[in-house]
């Protein structure tokens, strides 16, 4: 009934397959299971094995993905997609509860961090699997808030459009002297 799959079916899926793992260290996989209705514990972390004949369904990965609120996994189909990694729309309904400019200050030391994920990079001239989840990890959560902040500068700016336009039409009359 079930194929036996092999390692190089999942050559090309490079961030599935790490999204699985770090899934799996992340999460209390009993949990996880419990609430997203899964029979057991084993069977989800079998699932996420990838050299196991059982793989996850669409519909689990929803499941789990939801059970956990962790999106990694989704992150990872969509990266082996050539796509960018996922937005919640949840988390723009509480993008009010920190303002522009703290947002952008932790876009900032976000940021930061990534360089230094890359200057280790460079130093050690190899990248490990911890550095990969960890980069991975805080530029999907950096793409995120750039998402948030833009959402909530458009809102912010369309709630008082007389504002936006007038401050547009500032910035681009000509100012007396500075000509």
């Amino acid at each position: 009934m079930y194929t036996q799959l092999s390692k190089t079916q999942f050559a090309s899926q490079p961030h599935v397959v790490g999204a699985m793992r770090q899934f799996a260290n992340d999460e209390l996989l009993k949990d996880v299971a419990e609430t997203a209705g899964i029979r057991s514990s084993q069977v989800l972390r079998n699932k996420l094995l990838p050299e196991q004949p059982h793989q996850l369904t669409v519909h689990e990965l929803v499941a789990i993905s939801k059970a956990s609120k962790n999106r990694c996994l989704i992150d990872g189909v969509l990266l082996d997609l050539n796509c960018m990694p996922s937005v919640c729309t949840d988390d723009f309904a509480d993008a009010d509860k920190m303002t522009l400019t703290d947002r952008a200050l932790d876009i900032n030391a976000n940021t930061a961090q990534l360089g230094s994920l890359a200057l280790d990079a460079k130093t050690q001239r190899k990248v490990t699997a911890r550095m990969r989840n960890e980069t991975i990890r805080r530029a999907s959560y950096v793409m995120t808030e750039l998402a948030i902040f833009m959402h909530d500068v458009e809102q912010k700016f369309q709630a008082v459009p007389v504002l936006s336009v007038a401050f547009d039409a500032v910035q681009t009359m000509p100012t007396p002297g500075f000509m």
